[in-house]
């Protein structure tokens, strides 16, 4: 028996697609779970006009595939990260931060699951990187892990340029002025002299 899939079937085809099957395998399965339909003359034309409006969709979402997976192949993805002695840093760059900078720096969106570092990053230096973009199409770019910036303040900056959120709970150069020990010996019995309790 000629049926038209409806939708994809393990080991027999996709949806829209036309195939011979035995009578009794179309009646007892595939018929009864709207798996497919019998085919006529009429179905089969509207299964190969599906047919087609589904490969040209197919053509046109790869084409803007590979048009994405070209503004990714080749970036340098540039990620400021804290770091100690030898380089290592205080943890470690993730899939998600790869993903982050690729939307700050070149507004491209790409899900963090999609994207496969080489090896775990814990230390500054240049690694490279992979993102699926779906179809079969895949894109490799580069990170590169720098240390970070510092700020007008001497302290280190993130990515954006923004101090940190604990700097600011910080007392300013003023405030410790008015709160300052005296740097030595004499400076406090100077102090102390000039009043006496």
């Amino acid at each position: 028996m000629k049926v038209i899939l409806t939708q994809p079937v393990q080991g027999l085809g996709e949806a829209g697609a036309i195939k011979e099957v035995a009578d009794g395998y179309a009646r007892n399965y595939l018929l009864p779970r709207k798996l497919a339909v019998a085919a006529t003359k009429g179905s089969v034309k509207q299964a190969e006009a599906h047919a087609e409006l589904y490969a040209r969709r197919a053509s046109k979402a790869l084409t803007e595939v590979q048009k994405a997976a070209a503004g990714v192949t080749g970036k340098v993805v540039t990620i400021r990260a804290r770091a100690g002695s030898e380089n290592r840093l205080y943890g470690s760059v993730t899939a998600a931060d790869v993903a982050d900078a690729l939307q700050q720096q070149y507004g491209i969106t790409i899900d963090r699951r999609k994207i496969e570092l080489g090896e775990t990053i814990h230390r500054l230096g240049t690694y490279s990187a992979a993102a699926d973009m779906g179809s079969g199409v895949n894109a490799t770019f580069s990170v590169e892990v720098a240390p970070e910036v510092a700020g007008a303040h001497g302290k280190a900056s993130t990515v954006s340029g923004t101090a940190p959120a604990e700097e600011a709970t910080e007392p300013t150069a003023s405030e410790d002025d008015f709160n300052a020990e005296p740097a030595t010996e004499e400076e406090a019995q100077e102090g102390a002299e000039a009043n006496p309790s």
